[in-house]
């Protein structure tokens, strides 16, 4: 059975790239091959990209609630959650809801860190939320044949963490905060690039379904990134160099002190220079690119494209890079 009726979960950044890779700006809109169904919370709205008509996206709107979900996945093909990947509640009962409806196939909200990895569960309290959603997943597939799934790790999102400041790195101020020597290696894609793996994912499902994928835009390391940034800006860049404890002990102590996403942030980012945790390995040994046809991505390209959005659409002079 192909895949035509496509109904996305949420309405942030992962919903939007993926609606933005399923419909190509050069593509004439005889050739779409997917009808595409966005559904969010009764409070949202849908904002699609420009090139892309109000009309050729349904948008739909639930509370959420088990009989609201299977109303709205009735007669789709696959639905992709973008959604509170870290909430395994909702997320089972989201695929509850996929399975009452007879949906065939499912993708759960990842393009993220290796949710497989045990010892970033017991940092990231959403990884660890993540990976019993892919043992429900499994469970389900294995009493009903024929239902399936595939996951998709695509690692840490390089251009939207450099233009909030997530990741770091201060693009206005030309500064840099980097919890290592800086030659850690580890996974990473743009945002765009999550669009194109998903939409390769539905073009080559037979091949990955019922699995758990890596495919990473690149492996790179900060000093990489900041030689780029570096390029990128026209400007020498201030380096402080810390250790990998200070930046979990710091964010531990924010989450203590009631700075839940702060202290989170950090958390995220010690996973990038924590060599211990061996993060980026299976982005390398079992990486699905070559299997999708996605070429490598350019650290340099990504790096350009964030100044660039945040000198146009980003919020210079925030301050908020710690």
């Amino acid at each position: 059975m192909t895949i035509e009726k496509v109904l996305l979960l949420g309405n942030w950044e992962p919903c939007l790239t993926i609606i933005n890779a399923l419909f190509p700006s050069d593509s004439d809109i005889s050739t779409i091959q997917y009808g595409v169904t966005v559904l969010t919370y009764l409070s949202q709205t849908l904002s699609l990209p420009p090139h892309i008509s109000s009309s050729a996206v349904q948008h739909k709107k639930s509370d959420f609630s088990p009989a609201s979900l299977q109303l709205a996945f009735s007669g789709k093909d696959l639905v992709i959650s973008t959604i509170s990947g870290g909430d395994s509640g909702l997320q089972t009962r989201i695929i509850d809801a996929v399975v009452a409806a007879r949906v065939k196939r499912f993708i759960p909200h990842e393009f993220d860190h290796d949710t497989l990895n045990k010892r970033i569960q017991a940092r990231i309290p959403k990884s660890a939320g993540r990976a019993k959603v892919i043992e429900y997943l499994k469970g389900v597939s294995s009493a009903r044949p024929e239902f399936e799934w595939a996951a998709i790790a695509t690692g840490y999102t390089l251009d939207t963490s450099l233009v909030s400041g997530n990741l770091g790195f201060d693009m206005e101020w030309h500064s840099a905060t980097i919890h290592g020597i800086g030659t850690e290696p580890f996974a990473a894609s743009s945002v765009k690039r999550v669009g194109q793996v998903v939409a390769s994912v539905l073009s080559h499902w037979e091949e990955v379904k019922n699995q758990y994928i890596y495919a990473a835009g690149v492996i790179t390391s900060a000093n990489e990134v900041l030689k780029s940034a570096e390029k990128a800006t026209g400007r020498e860049f201030s380096v402080g160099n810390y250790d990998i404890e200070e930046c979990i002990s710091e964010g531990q102590k924010r989450i203590e002190k009631g700075y839940p996403d702060s202290g989170m942030f950090l958390l995220e980012r010690s996973i990038l220079y924590d060599e211990q945790l061996d993060a980026s390995a299976p982005f390398k040994s079992q990486s699905a690119n070559t299997l999708l046809k996605l070429p490598p991505e350019s650290v340099e390209t990504i790096v350009k494209l964030a100044n660039h959005d945040l000198k146009h659409r980003g919020k210079p002079g925030c301050g908020c890079s710690s």
